[in-house]
């Protein structure tokens, strides 16, 4: 069993503010170790599950200003037999599924989509740039994005861990529940009615395991059976220009750009640079 983990911070138990969430914030280290401590549980679970390989990637950018993004977790902290993937762009990561080395995928730390009701930091891609995503007409979240693209290569989801924002939008998404670690309930965007971060880590590391275990428990892989559409509304038109220079990108708004593709990652692909 292969477990490919892609890993937030925001859904982290313990985070609901941006301060915790990077740059140079004090309060960044204390996500750091927030969020370190909640993948190691999931890495725990899987391995406990039977999983023979465990790879996650942190997701999050989270830079200090001028530094490289997605290098959020304390490395001497990392618990061992998984390997990790650092410095490498969101959503970009998919030579797991390119070799056929990954059976299923996870999120940890995950959150809603922008906009969603109570969704602890809520946003899509850019919390500032981004106004919106929708495939084929329906908003989607970061985590339906990651999992439409796993869909692309045949991978199904497995669990998730966020709050309960997130578990219920993704499994709306996936037309199916799956496992998931609710770690914190959202009281409005910046408020927070939450575990423990120790009670949480165990809620993680308890489902991740049963996950693992059991594959009849799993949404099937998102497939985009007649082509996808993706359309990205932007903040302002500055942001939307660019994009529409993109090969396969067509400007259809002041700051509305779309793509389309027979699958969804032939699609996203045309509006997603790797760095």
């Amino acid at each position: 069993m292969r477990v490919l983990l892609y890993c937030d911070m925001e859904g982290i138990c313990g985070i609901h503010s941006w301060e915790q969430t990077g740059g140079s914030s004090p309060m960044y280290q204390e996500g750091r170790e927030l969020y370190t401590e909640e993948v190691n549980a999931a890495v725990r679970g899987c391995l406990a599950g039977g999983a023979t390989s465990v790879v996650a990637q942190d997701g999050h950018g989270g830079a200090y200003p001028n530094g490289r993004a997605f290098m959020n977790w304390i490395p001497s902290r990392l618990q061992s037999g998984a390997e990790y993937v650092r410095g490498y762009r969101w959503s970009s990561y998919i030579e797991p599924f390119e070799k056929g080395e990954c059976d299923v995928i996870g999120f940890v730390g995950a959150h809603a989509r922008a906009g969603y009701e109570d969704g602890v930091l809520s946003h899509t891609v850019s919390a500032d740039g981004w106004y919106s995503v929708s495939l084929n007409g329906q908003e989607i979240s970061e985590s339906a994005i990651i999992a439409a693209i796993a869909g692309s290569f045949g991978v199904p989801v497995g669990c998730v861990a966020g709050d309960d924002a997130v578990c219920e939008d993704l499994s709306a998404f996936l037309g199916a529940g799956i496992p998931s670690a609710r770690v914190k309930r959202g009281l409005g965007r910046y408020a927070v009615r939450m575990l423990a971060p120790v009670d949480a880590r165990a809620l993680v590391e308890e489902t991740f395991k049963t996950a693992v275990q059991s594959r009849d428990t799993w949404a099937a892989p998102y497939v985009v059976s007649a082509g996808a559409v993706i359309r990205v509304e932007l903040a302002s038109p500055d942001r939307a220009k660019p994009m529409a220079e993109y090969a396969g990108v067509t400007q259809v708004g002041p700051r509305t750009v779309e793509a389309e593709g027979a699958t969804f990652y032939e699609a996203w692909s045309k509006l997603w640079r790797p760095w």
